[in-house]
């Protein structure tokens, strides 16, 4: 009897693991296929960490230097971010919130850190001082942060990636094509120069001997 019972549980938990798997991949496919186009500006990576295995390390330009709330968060807790589109046609964030929200496009995502935010202000003897803004600073842990490929194809990615986010001179634009689907976020592709990031490795090859 007890040995049929450590069966049956162990039956149980590969059943969840199984549904639970199949619950992502259901998810992810309903929001490649019903989700919004929204379409974020990158930026540059430390090139140390950009290319591991098989994906790309991606940065974006929206939350790089992290998110401004009315607000501190609890590090390692869920939120959610509300998305406008900027005068590029990229989308920024319009505001965070600990509560799911009713309308509009959003990304559920978890908080990495959240600090005080300060701003410098000279004094009468040429000095400076921090002064609180009255905001804070929130740090996210992105569930689109890594773009996979194939692993013929991703080392020559990270390179394209990484010469279109140069910091001296940004003279390509790279631009993650995303789907939003009730906060989930699945990337579609990378752009480079408006081209996926396929046609522009395969146009290397082309043109190099």
């Amino acid at each position: 009897m007890k040995r049929k019972l450590i069966f049956l549980i162990i039956a149980l938990g590969i059943v969840a693991q199984f549904g639970l798997l199949s619950t992502i991949i259901i998810r992810r496919e309903l929001t490649l296929r019903s989700g919004e186009i929204c379409r974020f500006e990158t930026a540059p990576v430390d090139p140390f960490d950009a290319f591991r295995g098989q994906y790309v390390q991606l940065s974006y330009t929206a939350f790089s230097s992290g998110v401004l709330s009315d607000r501190s968060f609890t590090a390692n807790t869920w939120c959610y971010l509300l998305l406008t589109t900027d005068t590029n046609g990229y989308q920024i964030v319009s505001s965070i919130t600990d509560s799911k929200p009713t309308s509009g496009t959003f990304i559920r995502t978890r908080v990495r850190y959240s600090y005080e935010d300060h701003i410098e202000k000279p004094t009468p003897d040429n000095k400076y001082h921090r002064e609180p803004t009255g905001k804070w600073k929130v740090h996210l842990n992105l569930p689109f942060d890594r773009y996979y490929m194939p692993e013929k194809l991703a080392p020559q990615a990270e390179t394209a990636y990484r010469e279109a986010n140069r910091a001296a001179r940004r003279e390509k634009q790279a631009v993650a094509r995303v789907r939003i689907w009730r906060g989930m976020v699945v990337i579609e592709d990378i752009e480079i120069d408006g081209k996926p990031i396929r046609e522009v490795i395969q146009a290397e090859r082309i043109i190099k001997p």
